[in-house]
C-alpha cells in the first residue's frame, strides 16, 4: 500500500487520538490540526491525500474549510459527524465528497470508510489524468490541422503535402509537430 497521508482535524484530543491511533494501525502518515485555521495551515503545506474534518471543528466552520481545501485543490475532504441531518447533506452537494464517518468511531466501519475513500480518489485521479491527456491531444491535433490549413492555403498544397512538410519541419527542427505547428500559426497569422 502506498503511504497515504491524511490529516485529522479534530478539536476533542480524545477522539483526535483514537481517529490517529486507527490511521497509524494502518500505516498511514497521519498529520493533525486542533482547530480550523490549523487544518487549513497544514493541508496548504502538505497537500495531504485525505482530510478528515470534525464537523465541530473550532475556529473556521468545518464546512468553509472543507470548501477552501477542495477548491484549491489541496486535498479530499471527509466529515466527521456525530448525527448528519438535513443540513449536513445540503452542505453537501456542492462537494466532491466520497463518504462521511459517523462518530462515536466504530473501527472496522472507520478503515473500511477510509480504504474506499483513498479507492475512490484513485480512481478519480486516474480519470482526470487521462482527461488531462485527452485534452493536450485534442488541442495539439486542433493546432496541426489548424497549420495545416494555413500551409494549404499559403502554398496552394494538398491536405497530404501539408501533413508531410510540417512533419519534416518538426523533424528538422527536432520539435514536436504541435510546437512547430504553433510557429507556423504566429507565422502567417501573427495576431491570433
Amino acid at each position: 500500500m502506498d503511504r497515504y497521508s491524511i490529516l485529522v482535524a479534530d478539536s476533542s484530543e480524545t477522539s483526535r487520538k483514537l481517529v490517529i491511533n486507527l490511521l497509524k494501525q494502518k500505516g498511514y502518515k497521519v498529520y493533525k490540526a486542533t482547530d480550523g485555521a490549523g487544518a487549513l495551515r497544514i493541508a496548504r503545506s502538505i497537500f495531504p491525500d485525505l482530510a478528515l474534518i470534525d464537523i465541530n471543528l473550532w475556529g473556521i466552520k468545518a464546512y468553509e474549510i472543507g470548501k477552501i481545501i477542495e477548491e484549491d485543490g489541496l486535498s479530499t475532504v471527509v466529515y466527521m459527524i456525530r448525527k448528519p441531518d438535513d443540513n449536513f447533506f445540503k452542505q453537501l452537494k456542492n462537494m466532491n465528497l466520497y463518504a462521511y464517518i459517523n462518530k462515536p468511531v466504530n473501527s472496522s466501519q472507520f478503515h473500511q470508510t477510509i480504504e474506499f475513500s483513498l479507492m475512490n480518489l484513485d480512481k478519480i485521479k486516474s480519470l482526470e489524468k487521462k482527461v488531462e491527456n485527452l485534452e493536450n491531444t485534442l488541442k495539439a491535433r486542433k493546432l496541426i490541422n489548424r497549420a495545416k490549413g494555413l500551409i494549404m492555403e499559403n502554398l496552394d498544397i494538398s491536405e497530404n503535402q501539408a501533413y508531410k512538410l510540417l512533419r519534416s519541419k518538426s523533424m528538422d527542427k527536432c520539435i514536436s509537430m504541435e510546437k512547430m505547428a504553433e510557429k507556423i500559426i504566429n507565422k502567417y497569422l501573427p495576431n491570433d
